[in-house]
């Protein structure tokens, strides 16, 4: 190398150092569980476990009491990249394409990537599968991980990198974790990390390691319901969770960014479980204390003092708008949520006009700093009865009243204005700007004796192919006009070699005959702590197909089977449609 290309080398080196050490902006590391409750931390009192590295973002920032999501995990995952209700923005529901957020939202991805920052999310995205509502084609630069709700094996998993399929290596939390370190190393930007872990949501799944040595000793409120193993499992897999964030904390100091990054960590709902909740009543699902309290916790060692108790109810509405106050910038976002940045400069301040509003499955409940009026409409005095055992409608009328008129309007104003404007919407094909096309099992409608391996759709397969004339199709939207090659994801017995099926869009067929059959077992039961909800696992297949010349509008994707030999034809995973080079 030449003197003047050496010192060029150099330079290079110089200022991508002092972008990401001596920048102006902040970085944003946010770490989002799933299904752990409240009490699923040693920082809120729970003996049975130890979190160390979560619990020192609460003592190194701000620990806030009164933070609340929604009931389930799609709707408040919406709430974190808009600031708005989920239902507002188009989500009402967990799968089948009603996890998509509308297009006309401003993400907090998107924005942050509008500021120059390197925008990168890993893990768990769960708002929308296909272009344009693929985290790629949401503000983010990269993607690793899954898009649906549920997945089932979290050893090795089959995954995707920015939409090409890929398999993880190892324990998934862990896996994550490694390629979130290694986007914030090599990033010469300031940037937004959204690390979207999965856990403890079931399948229970974790390395041995952490289950040794588990001893339940705290019982919950519930605990003639609750499951042992499950709670082991899933506070096995918290204290891996944190072993995680402590290794991605380490890193930033590794790097020198820790003094500049703020850091958020909370969860997605309540517990999946029967376990020690500080007797908060119910858990996920619910629109009581138990399903939407959430540990949540902030800190920024530059600007954000340490050992900050905050008792202001709070929501993750309030993340985006409190990042853009933080970061000293503006916006005209119409933001359901509101900045809590005075709260971190003064944690004394309280606003008890503020209402938190809380709904799934048709039912709602509104709370405030002291009251909740549950969806039965039976207020409870929280400071004095947390649990939700004694109503006291009588007692405080006036904060009866004022709640129960709060939450009719809102019921009339938002969830009934909005869910009338919710209709099913066709999968997206052909995305412009877009090199792939997911087209799951779980998005697919069955026809004839054809059914899923699970009714949770997630990350099911469809099975049960004894009858010729059945078939799977997706009703799409193409969104652009162009050709696109099909991989066909499949299993197939080796009675059945000789099945040929066929792809058909409008006037053109595709067929194919399989000629390899791929019978693997279904995995997963060897490796789960408690039998699973979720469908089993096994090694899919990839076939090419052909191409198809998609034509822009609305339209149907078929899949069918042209000759059938055998019992049964394939069991079906996922269709890829990669669109072909111009």
């Amino acid at each position: 190398m030449c003197l003047k290309n050496l010192m060029k080398f150099f330079l290079l080196l110089f200022l991508a150092g002092c972008s990401k050490t001596d920048q102006n902006n902040p970085n944003v590391l946010i770490f989002l569980s799933d299904d752990q409750g409240w009490g699923d931390l040693s920082f809120n009192g729970n003996s049975n476990l130890n979190t160390p590295n979560i619990d020192g973002i609460a003592n190194n920032g701000a620990a806030f009491d009164r933070f609340y999501v929604s009931p389930v995990c799609a709707p408040t995952r919406a709430e974190l990249l808009t600031g708005k209700f989920f239902i507002k923005s188009g989500v009402n529901g967990v799968t089948r394409g009603y996890e998509r957020m509308n297009l006309d939202q401003s993400l907090i991805s998107e924005y942050f990537k509008e500021k120059d920052y390197n925008t990168g999310i890993f893990g768990k995205w769960h708002n929308g599968s296909q272009p344009p509502y693929h985290p790629n084609s949401r503000g983010f630069d990269e993607f690793y991980g899954f898009t649906s709700g549920h997945w089932g094996n979290y050893y090795d998993p089959i995954l995707e990198n920015n939409g090409e399929i890929t398999r993880g290596k190892g324990y998934i939390s862990d896996d994550i974790t490694n390629k979130a370190i290694s986007f914030i190393k090599n990033s010469e930007k300031p940037f937004f990390t959204y690390v979207s872990y999965n856990t403890p949501h079931s399948p229970m799944q974790v390395p041995e390691y952490y289950l040794k040595d588990k001893n339940i000793v705290l019982k919950g409120r519930y605990s003639d319901k609750e499951n042992i193993k499950k709670t082991e499992a899933a506070l096995a897999m918290v204290e891996n969770l944190d072993y995680n964030v402590g290794k991605v904390i380490d890193s930033l100091k590794k790097y020198k960014l820790y003094d500049n990054t703020i850091i958020i960590y909370f969860s997605d709902n309540g517990p999946n479980g029967n376990r020690w909740n500080d007797d908060l009543k119910e858990k996920k699902g619910s629109t009581n204390e138990g399903g939407v309290r959430v540990p949540f916790f902030i800190q920024w060692p530059k600007k954000i003092n340490s050992g900050i108790r905050i008792n202001q109810v709070s929501s993750v509405l309030d993340i985006f708008p409190t990042l853009i106050d933080l970061t000293n910038n503006n916006s005209d976002i119409d933001f359901d949520g509101v900045s809590f940045k005075k709260y971190l400069d003064n944690q004394n301040l309280i606003n008890n006009q503020r209402k938190i509003f809380s709904y799934w499955n048709n039912k709602i409940s509104v709370r405030n700093n002291r009251f909740i009026l549950d969806n039965e409409n039976n207020l409870f005095d929280l400071k004095l009865d947390h649990r939700q055992e004694r109503s006291v409608n009588d007692k405080f009328s006036s904060d009866y009243n004022e709640l129960k008129k709060a939450k009719n309007i809102w019921k009339n104003t938002v969830v009934n204005k909005y869910k009338q404007s919710i209709k099913r919407r066709r999968f997206t094909v052909n995305e412009l700007n877009s090199v792939y096309t997911h087209l799951p099992a779980r998005d697919a409608e069955i026809t004839g004796a054809l059914k899923r391996s699970s009714v949770h759709a997630n990350c099911s397969f469809i099975e049960n192919w004894e009858n010729k004339d059945d078939y799977i199709y997706w009703d799409i939207d193409v969104l652009s006009s162009g050709k696109s090659n099909v991989e066909l994801y499949y299993t197939l017995s080796e009675k059945s070699v000789g099945t040929e099926i066929a792809i058909e869009y409008n006037d053109q067929i595709i067929y194919k005959e399989l000629k390899t059959y791929h019978d693997p077992i279904l995995e997963g039961s060897d490796k789960d702590i408690v039998k699973r909800i979720e469908s089993y696992t096994k090694e899919f297949r990839k076939l090419t197909i052909g191409d198809i010349e998609f034509k822009k509008g609305p339209s149907v994707l078929k899949l069918k089977t042209s000759k059938k030999v055998g019992k049964n034809s394939i069991d079906f995973r996922l269709l890829v449609l990669k669109k072909n080079k111009v």
